[in-house]
């Protein structure tokens, strides 16, 4: 979840809500930011699974503003800067390094990253949904929870084998 003013969250639906804005910034920004990487990558499959998860990501920002919608009446984000930093370090990466495996391997470590945040921030979600017996919110966010969790795992398959080519390569 995005940084936190005090006083700002005084019961779980609040709370909840303000996750869902923050997680709608941060599908936002993973749509522009994987522009960035597709057309950066070299790897085919690298490049194919970015273009993959971009649609994704599209369809799981609908998503929330739905369940913010159902809400809220409401479906404005809130700008989450961890996910800004996050987005920021792939951009350091295209800037810092060379065509081909090296940069791939780096692409592939910032998106791992990100996906691990979504991962913690819709299991949390999630949780907070079944508690506040939003049964239905629960299941979107299972749902998405799953298909992002399905991301990383390709993600790593992809990075087994071009760590091992950027490992090759000589400065």
């Amino acid at each position: 979840m995005g940084l936190i003013t005090p006083n700002e969250y005084d019961d779980l639906r609040s709370l909840y809500i303000g996750q869902l804005q923050y997680l709608l910034s941060t599908e936002t920004q993973i749509v522009k930011g994987l522009e960035s990487m597709i057309e950066h990558a070299q790897d085919t499959q690298l490049k194919q699974a970015f273009q993959s998860h971009q649609q994704e990501t599209e369809v799981q920002a609908d998503r929330l503003r739905k369940l913010l919608t159902d809400l809220t009446d409401d479906d404005d984000d809130k700008k989450d800067p961890i996910m800004t930093a996050l987005i920021s370090s792939g951009v350091n990466i295209v800037r810092e390094s060379s065509e081909g495996p090296v940069r791939d391997a780096g692409l592939i470590a910032t998106a791992q990253k990100i996906e691990h945040y979504e991962i913690a921030s819709y299991g949390s979600a999630r949780d907070w949904a079944t508690i506040l017996r939003l049964t239905d919110h629960a299941q979107v966010l299972e749902k998405t929870l799953e298909e992002e969790k399905r991301t990383d795992k390709l993600l790593t398959s992809i990075a087994q084998r071009e760590n091992v080519e950027a490992g090759t390569v000589t400065a």
